[in-house]
């Protein structure tokens, strides 16, 4: 795509020219950069970018130091949603803000604190336009893992450990400057708007996933499924109360939205993990860490890892947790091993949601996703999770973990 003079359009959103002139320029430290073009592709995936655009843009440039050579700067551009609905939503809970905020301001702090890093470089940030523009990951050697398949032992191990350090620096920032925590109170999906598609798209699955369990030749199916049907009639005033912390509860900034494409690894000639960025930091909120470890526990583990090494993640989250907070001079103390059990019961109602809605969801063919704009309009889900046979066996295999927990309940 030509460039126009002085602007650059993806989409419906226009950035000034010399934005990208100075960030080539202060990124390779050479004030002659003249950029030539500039080329773009979509990355957005139908029913999985439901908050947001992206796109992998390449600027072409030449440098007055080497005038005979056409070098490339690739770049990701995040924009808001194109969709009406989406951009409605993002809007409503100033999500962009919340992103550009945590990603400028706070994450690059943490990471210094604890001598880790933690997603993409910030190239730029704006709100008018808003679009965040950030290094590319992939361009680097970090990949995405399978959605479809979940994360190996390793992997998720990797991940406990980063969260656990990520919360203790927000633990310690927070301390710096206990302001920041107003700003934080409202993140996440708190809008009544959210939590009235939340309560519907969940009412929904459940019903689906009681009357497809009762076909199964199970002893606990039966009660399961009843059960989930009245889980389905107390949606809204549970999801109401997710964020919400008793005065002896830990907060941290959590990030919100631990699933897997929103996690970048850097492996091995083994394929074993060696790094790890995370994105996507929109949902953002100031809560218990059980809010992550819950979505991650219930959505991200492969189906032989999932459930099964709960108690061990939980253990190498707290002792991560404690190590990281005491090096870094914490003023509070971590939570022991029964109080984050007691948090992440008391929002169980978060890993039915993960773990039953969304992360089935989730497990789909790309050709039968379901738009959550659909879900919205039709004010019910359609999608039939059960046909994809990943999706069969890691329901087998959450259900009866999750009533053993009470989390059905």
């Amino acid at each position: 795509m030509q460039a126009p003079k002085n602007r650059m359009e993806v989409a419906n959103l226009k950035l000034d020219k010399c934005i990208f002139e100075e960030l080539l320029r202060n990124s390779l430290s050479d004030d002659t950069i003249e950029i030539l073009r500039i080329e773009h592709r979509c990355l957005s995936e139908k029913g999985l970018n439901f908050l947001s655009e992206l796109y992998d843009v390449s600027i072409i440039y030449k440098s007055k130091k080497n005038t005979k050579t056409e070098c490339s700067f690739d770049v990701i551009i995040k924009t808001e949603p194109i969709d009406n609905m989406s951009l409605f939503f993002l809007r409503e809970q100033n999500l962009f803000t919340f992103e550009l905020t945590y990603t400028r301001d706070v994450l690059p702090r943490i990471a210094t604190l604890v001598n880790c890093q933690f997603g993409p470089h910030l190239f730029h940030g704006s709100l008018q336009p808003p679009a965040l523009i950030m290094e590319n990951l992939k361009k680097k050697g970090y990949i995405l893992k399978n959605r479809q398949k979940g994360l190996p032992f390793e992997h998720c191990r990797l991940v406990i450990e980063r969260l656990a350090k990520m919360h203790a620096g927000s633990v310690a920032v927070i301390e710096e400057e206990p302001e920041l925590v107003e700003f934080f109170k409202t993140g996440g999906m708190r809008k009544e708007a959210n939590v009235e598609f939340l309560a519907l798209l969940t009412k929904s699955s459940l019903r689906q996933m009681s009357e497809q369990i009762q076909q199964w030749p199970y002893e606990w199916c039966a009660s399961v499924a009843k059960k989930l049907v009245k889980l389905g009639t107390t949606m809204k005033e549970r999801f109401s109360n997710v964020y919400d912390c008793d005065a002896d509860e830990i907060r941290v900034l959590n990030h919100g939205d631990c699933w897997v494409n929103n996690m970048l690894f850097k492996e091995n000639e083994e394929g074993q993990p060696v790094d790890l960025l995370m994105v996507d930091y929109q949902l953002t909120n100031y809560s218990s860490p059980a809010v992550d470890l819950l979505h991650f526990l219930y959505s991200c583990p492969e189906c032989a890892v999932r459930c099964d090494k709960e108690d061990y993640f939980l253990q190498l989250y707290l002792d991560t947790l404690k190590e990281t907070m005491e090096g870094i001079g914490c003023k509070r103390k971590p939570p022991t091993m029964e109080q984050l059990k007691a948090a992440m019961y008391k929002r169980r109602i978060y890993a039915v949601l993960v773990g039953l809605v969304f992360s089935l969801r989730m497990l789909a063919d790309k050709e039968d996703v379901e738009d959550f704009v659909l879900v919205a309009d039709a004010g019910e889900t359609k999608l039939d999770v059960f046909k994809n046979p990943d999706a069969v066996r890691i329901t087998q295999k959450m259900l009866p973990a999750m009533d053993a927990k009470g989390y059905l309940d």
